[in-house]
C-alpha cells in the first residue's frame, strides 16, 4: 500500500512521480567562528553568493514572465528587490564582521532575529513575507554549500517536497515539470495555496512530520482530493491511482466541452456562474472556462503582489484593466480585506488579530484610504457599467450605515471635480459573520446584494481554524448551525428580489452544489478552475429535485448524516463525478 499521510487539500487533482525535496537549510544551523584575517575573505564568498542568487532572480523572473503577465510576475520583482535590502546587504555582513561567524553562521543569526520580530506581529502578512526572506536566505546558503537547487523539468518532471513554500517559488513552477507539491506546513488562505489552484497544480499542505518519512528519490502519490499523500505506493495502488488519474483527466474533458451551454438546470432554472480571481492570470482562466462574470475580485491580493499601498490613481489603472478585459460582464471588487497590521505603518499587536483590527473595522477609522478605493472603483466603473462594490468583514447594520455615507461623500466629491462615474454603482457585504446571517434580512435592506463568505462563516460559527490541522476536524461546512445560517441569507436575499452569490468554497465543491442549489441559490462564484465542474454538476440537476434534497438535509442532526445523503445523492444523479472526485478511501 505504502505509506499514507493526511494534510490539507489545497488544489484537486492527482500526482505520481518521484520527490524532489526542498530542504530548509536555515534550520538546526552549527555556529561557526573564523579567524580575523579571513572576515574579508568570507565577506567577499558571501557577496558572491547574493549576486548569484540575483542574477538567478532575474533569470526566474524572465521565464516567469514568458507564461504569465507582469502583474503576475510581481512578487519576483519583489524577491529581486529585496536582495538589494539592508539585511542582506549589511546586516549580516555587519554580524560577520562584528562577531567573526562565518556567512551561512551569520545569515542564520540574522533570520532568526527578524523572524522573533515578525513573530510579535502576529500577522499573516508578516508570516508570508518571512518566509520570501527565509527562501531567498536558503538559496543562498545552498551557494555557500557549493550546492545546486534542482528544479524539476518538462523532461525530467518531479513533486516538490518542502517545509514551506512561498508565493514567488511557485509562480516559477510550470505546470508539466511539476506534477504536484506536498508541504509540512500552509493553509488554504495562503497566496501560494491561491496560486498552485489557478495553475492547477495538485497540492497538499500541512503534514505533519512528512520530512520525517520521506527521503530523496522516494515515488509519491499526491491526491489533492483528500488531502493524502502515499509514500512509496506498491504496484496495486499506483495502478488504481493512475486509472482514477485517467478518469479524473477524461471527467475535466467532459466538463470542458459544457462550458458554452447556456447555464440552466434540467428543469429549465436558470443560475449564473462567476469567478473569483485575485490577478490577471486567474483573469484570462476565468473567460477561457466561461465564466459569466467576475463574483469576486480579491483586490488585497493585488495590494499584496505590489507590496504597497497604492493610491488612488494607481488602483484606478488596475481596476480599469480588468474592466475592460470583462467588458460587458458584471464584476465585484471586493475592498480591501486585510488585518490591521498588514500594511499600516504602525502595526498593531493584538492577542487575536483574527477577532480584532481588520478588513472594514480598520477602513472606517483609515478613512481617508477607504475613500481612495471607493473613488478608484468608481471612477472605473466608466469602462464597465456592471462594476459592483463589495465589504467584507460586515457585522452589523451601524458598519453598513457608515459606508454608505463615506460613499456618499466619495459620490459629491466626484461630481464636484466633474469625473465621470456610475452614479447607481451597486454596493454589498459579505455574509461570513455569523451576526450578519442573523440580521440578514435587515441587512438585505439597506445594500443592493449579499455575497455569502462560507469560510469564513464556517470559521467564525464554529470557533474553529480551517488552516490548523490540530482542530481541522471541527471545520464542518455541513454543521446543522452553518447551514441555517447559509438558507436564512438566501431566504432573506431573495425575498427582496435581490441576488445572492456564494464565493466560499462550499460553492466548489462536488458535494455541496446541489445542496446550494436546493437551498434557492442561483449564483455561484468560484476559482475559474473550478467553473466546468460546477457547470457540469448544475446541467445535470433539476432545482426541484435539490429543493427535495435541502428538505430531507434540513432534518438532519449531524454533519455525518448529511454528508452521507449527499453523497448517495451525487452517486445517484452525478454518477461520473462521483466515480472520479469521490473514489472510496481504502483504494
Amino acid at each position: 500500500m505504502g505509506y499514507f499521510l493526511r494534510g490539507i487539500p489545497i488544489s484537486r487533482g492527482i500526482a505520481i512521480g518521484r520527490v524532489v525535496l526542498r530542504h530548509d537549510l536555515m534550520k538546526n544551523i552549527r555556529y561557526t567562528r573564523i579567524e580575523a584575517e579571513k572576515v574579508m575573505d568570507e565577506i567577499e564568498a558571501y557577496q558572491k553568493a547574493l549576486e548569484t542568487i540575483r542574477q538567478e532572480t532575474l533569470v526566474m523572473r524572465e521565464q516567469a514572465q514568458q507564461r504569465l503577465s507582469d502583474k503576475n510576475t510581481s512578487i519576483l520583482d519583489f524577491h529581486y528587490n529585496l536582495i538589494q535590502e539592508d539585511f542582506f546587504q549589511k546586516d549580516v555582513i555587519k554580524r560577520i564582521e562584528s562577531d567573526y561567524y562565518n556567512a551561512l553562521s551569520a545569515l542564520h543569526y540574522e533570520l532568526s532575529l527578524l523572524k522573533k520580530r515578525f513573530e510579535e506581529l502576529e500577522s499573516d502578512y508578516f508570516q508570508a513575507r518571512f518566509l520570501d526572506i527565509k527562501e531567498l536566505a536558503n538559496r543562498i546558503a545552498h551557494v555557500l554549500q557549493g550546492g545546486v537547487v534542482e528544479r524539476p523539468t518538462r523532461e525530467n518532471p518531479a513533486i516538490i517536497v518542502a517545509e514551506e513554500i512561498s508565493s514567488a517559488e511557485v509562480l516559477h513552477l510550470e505546470k508539466g515539470a511539476v506534477q504536484g507539491l506536498a508541504t509540512e506546513s500552509g493553509s488554504t488562505t495562503s497566496h501560494a495555496a491561491i496560486i498552485a489552484e489557478s495553475l492547477e497544480i495538485p497540492a497538499v499542505f500541512g503534514i505533519k512530520d512528512l520530512f520525517n518519512f520521506i527521503k530523496k528519490g522516494d515515488t509519491i502519490i499526491v491526491d489533492g482530493y483528500k488531502g493524502i499523500v502515499i509514500i512509496n505506493p506498491d504496484e496495486a495502488t499506483v495502478h488504481s491511482y493512475e486509472q482514477l488519474q485517467r478518469n479524473y483527466i477524461a471527467q475535466e474533458e467532459a466538463n470542458f466541452h459544457l462550458i458554452n451551454l447556456p447555464s440552466r438546470t434540467t428543469d429549465d432554472v436558470g443560475i449564473t456562474l462567476m469567478a473569483n480571481v485575485s490577478n490577471s492570470m486567474e483573469l484570462n482562466i476565468a473567460l477561457r472556462h466561461g465564466a459569466e462574470g467576475i463574483g469576486l475580485l480579491r483586490s488585497e491580493m493585488i495590494f499584496m503582489q505590489n507590496q504597497r499601498m497604492m493610491n488612488e490613481n494607481e488602483q484606478f489603472d488596475l481596476y480599469r484593466e480588468f474592466l475592460i478585459l470583462f467588458s460587458g460582464k458584471p464584476v465585484t471588487i471586493r475592498t480591501l480585506d486585510l488585518g490591521g497590521d498588514k500594511f499600516l505603518n504602525n502595526p498593531v499587536h493584538e492577542a487575536n488579530p483574527f477577532l480584532g483590527w481588520r478588513s472594514i473595522r480598520i477602513f472606517l477609522k483609515e478613512k481617508d484610504f477607504f475613500k481612495q478605493q471607493l473613488r478608484a472603483i468608481m471612477r472605473s466603473s466608466v469602462f464597465n457599467d456592471n462594476v459592483k462594490i463589495l465589504i467584507p468583514m460586515i457585522s452589523s447594520l451601524s458598519e453598513v450605515q457608515q459606508i454608505k455615507a463615506i460613499l456618499q461623500e466619495c459620490i459629491a466629491e466626484l461630481k464636484k471635480e466633474g469625473r465621470p462615474f456610475n452614479y447607481k454603482i451597486p454596493l454589498g457585504i459579505m455574509v461570513e459573520i455569523p451576526s450578519a446571517a442573523v440580521m440578514a434580512s435587515t441587512l438585505i435592506k439597506e445594500v443592493d446584494f449579499f455575497s455569502i463568505g462560507t469560510n469564513d462563516l464556517v470559521q467564525y460559527t464554529l470557533a474553529t481554524d480551517r488552516g490548523n490541522p490540530n482542530v481541522s476536524e471541527y471545520y464542518q461546512p455541513l454543521n446543522p448551525a452553518v447551514l441555517a445560517l447559509i438558507r436564512l441569507t438566501i431566504r432573506a436575499a431573495t425575498a427582496q428580489r435581490k441576488p445572492v452569490s456564494v464565493c466560499g468554497e462550499m460553492a466548489r465543491d462536488p458535494l455541496y452544489v446541489r445542496l446550494l442549489l436546493g437551498m434557492g441559490l442561483r449564483i455561484f462564484s468560484v476559482n475559474p478552475a473550478y467553473l466546468p465542474l460546477v457547470k457540469s454538476i448544475l446541467l445535470k440537476s433539476s432545482a426541484q429535485q435539490t429543493k427535495e434534497l435541502w428538505n430531507t438535509v434540513k432534518k438532519l442532526k449531524t454533519h455525518e448524516e448529511i454528508g452521507e445523503v449527499l453523497r448517495e445523492d451525487l452517486k445517484k444523479h452525478c454518477p461520473e463525478i462521483y466515480d472520479s472526485y469521490f473514489y472510496e478511501e481504502e483504494r
